[in-house]
């Protein structure tokens, strides 16, 4: 939630139960929250989106805007909404803190950040990570949004991420790893990985209903067809257990069989999708 002049501004609605929108606004009484910017349309982003009055995302997002996944799947969430499209190059007026919105789409099509020059913040959703970067289309793709990323690097120097806060000095780090295995070397990355560690719920359940870990809910059950695949090797690695890295090699034409670390860093990569085909 971002605080304007005269109004408060929310980014992603999330999945969770009860109002976002209540809650944020509880926290700053004082000014109005009524509009939402989503980063893309995966549904742990927009599920709550139909309490705002307005709803502001990506062309591209528009109709997998209610997409519902796992659990979610027989839940009716309504989704007429007042929607606007923004395009990249676009400023978002918030009062005293404007947003400038760039179309980058790595983790999904259509994805947007939002960049504030004034408090030297970027916010990318789910595109980046500290730690870890996921190249899901191909290395020459990210090394493309890397770029992009970087020609406005002076003017941010912290990401607000899917998974949390990080400093801005990943994106010149994952953009040197991207340039290394396109240029230099694209075996530098370990074949066989362990992959980092998804968090874990407190609870396995709260008022009698399941509570799942944020990256691994239900994956248990997609472990057999690990194995059926003839992937079960790579469950050495989490000792047995199914995680989020691992399910994404069952996909089809390829999977992150290259880890490069340099420092902190992680680099995912497809070891058969270096070049854009």
């Amino acid at each position: 939630m971002l605080e304007g002049d005269d109004e408060l501004l929310c980014i992603d609605s999330g999945m969770g139960a009860g109002s976002i929108r209540d809650f944020c606004q509880s926290l700053y009484p004082e000014k109005p929250l009524y509009r939402i910017l989503n980063t893309h349309n995966h549904f742990d982003h927009t599920l709550n989106n139909y309490q705002f009055d307005a709803v502001y995302m990506s062309e591209w997002c528009y109709e997998g805007r209610c997409r519902k996944m796992g659990d979610f799947a027989n839940i009716d969430v309504p989704d007429d909404y007042p929607v606007v499209f923004l395009h990249d190059g676009d400023v978002f007026n918030l009062k005293g803190r404007p947003l400038e919105v760039y179309a980058i789409g790595e983790h999904c099509p259509g994805s947007l950040s939002f960049l504030d020059r004034k408090s030297r913040i970027l916010f990318c959703g789910d595109e980046l990570n500290d730690h870890f970067f996921d190249s899901r289309v191909s290395v020459e793709h990210s090394w493309r949004n890397l770029k992009r990323w970087a020609s406005f690097r002076d003017a941010y120097d912290f990401l607000c991420a899917g998974n949390g806060q990080a400093e801005a000095r990943y994106v010149d780090q994952y953009l040197e790893m991207a340039e290394h295995i396109l240029f230099v070397d694209p075996d530098c990355g370990k074949e066989y990985y362990k992959p980092y560690e998804d968090r874990i719920a407190t609870v396995t359940e709260k008022d009698g209903k399941p509570v799942y870990s944020r990256r691994s809910p239900k994956f248990a059950k997609m472990k057999q067809a690990f194995i059926d695949a003839g992937l079960g090797r790579f469950l050495e690695y989490s000792e047995g257990r199914m995680t989020f890295c691992f399910g994404r090699k069952l996909g089809k034409d390829g999977m992150f069989d290259r880890q490069y670390e340099k420092g902190d860093a992680r680099f995912c990569y497809y070891r058969n999708r270096i070049w854009d085909k």
